[in-house]
């Protein structure tokens, strides 16, 4: 019996492991793309260190300390009769590592990302289209203006609008979810877009409900959608994830990603049963499993002190 089911832990090893083959390479493949900003980079690209930075005011940055202790005497200069002080100084940091910065030149696009510790940092270029000066639509209303009420003129209302709906919905879902109630406040709803005829020509139209804004474009101006590269496909597709509100191809990648984690749980639960099998690799696999995960709890523990 105990032989029996020994040789079907090993079967569903070997058919899990060859399913797990090419999500595997996928997921490799994507992850190292993820991890090498600039490897097959659809962009012209470049890494520099240190030394490109040599001569420059970034050179040697201050450290956090020593620029919060700045701050601190700044806000004392400002008001003299208040005390600031400093406290815990080698708590100062900077919210992330990285400072960017865009570089627009005709036709072109740079982004300059640089450590701000100094260490160095990537340059990535991209041809850009110039800006087209739209033509204004005859029929706009409003515009960039405050989220709220606004004159008549400015805005365009229609009876139950989204944002409205949505409004009278949220306290519904947060009594029958079991969250407290309150003041609720729509921050944003999608736009509309069509199609319109306007005096025998086509626009593009959008329409914010919220905002009661109109705006357009003529529709023989829409450039058509520009397909990704291969290099950002895939790296949309390795930080896709979730289930959608909706049933979409997006939903089955969601079951295939189900189905990979739970198989490689399987894999390495089986892989342990046909490891403990062998009893001259025991002792030794037991060193290898140890150190592992180890390493793994101190790697986690380090990246979450780096996080907090």
């Amino acid at each position: 019996m105990a032989k029996t089911a020994l040789h079907a832990v090993r079967r569903a090893h070997l058919y899990v492991g060859l399913f797990l083959c090419p999500w595997a390479v996928l997921y490799g493949i994507t992850a190292f793309l993820f991890n090498h900003p600039t490897a097959f980079s659809d962009q012209p690209a470049a890494h520099f260190g240190r030394d490109a930075l040599a001569g420059t005011l970034i050179e040697s940055p201050p450290v956090p300390a020593a620029v919060a202790e700045q701050v601190v005497a700044a806000l004392r200069s400002r008001t003299p009769t208040s005390t600031y002080t400093l406290v815990e100084p080698a708590e100062a940091r900077y919210t992330r590592e990285f400072a960017f910065a865009v570089v627009r030149a005709e036709g072109r696009e740079t982004n300059v990302l640089i450590d701000v510790s100094g260490a160095g940092g990537s340059v990535r270029s991209r041809d850009v289209s110039p800006p087209k000066a739209e033509e204004p639509a005859p029929f706009a209303i409003g515009g960039a203006q405050p989220i709220g009420p606004g004159p008549p003129a400015n805005r365009l209302d229609l009876p139950d609008p989204l944002h409205e709906r949505v409004r009278a919905a949220v306290p519904v879902v947060l009594e029958r979810t079991g969250f407290a109630g309150g003041d609720v406040t729509v921050t944003s709803v999608p736009d509309l877009s069509f199609l319109m005829d306007a005096d025998g020509r086509r626009w593009r139209v959008t329409y914010n409900a919220l905002t009661g804004s109109v705006s357009g474009r003529p529709a023989d101006a829409e450039a058509p959608p520009t397909p990704p590269s291969t290099r950002a496909f895939l790296l949309r597709l390795h930080a896709a994830h979730g289930y959608p509100y909706r049933a979409d191809e997006r939903s089955a990648w969601a079951v295939l990603v189900d189905v990979m984690a739970a198989a490689l749980v399987f894999w390495s639960a089986t892989g342990l049963v046909m490891w403990w099998q062998v009893r001259a690799a025991r002792r030794a696999g037991a060193v290898v499993l140890l150190l592992s995960a180890a390493a793994v709890v101190a790697l986690v523990m380090a990246m979450w002190a780096a996080a907090g």
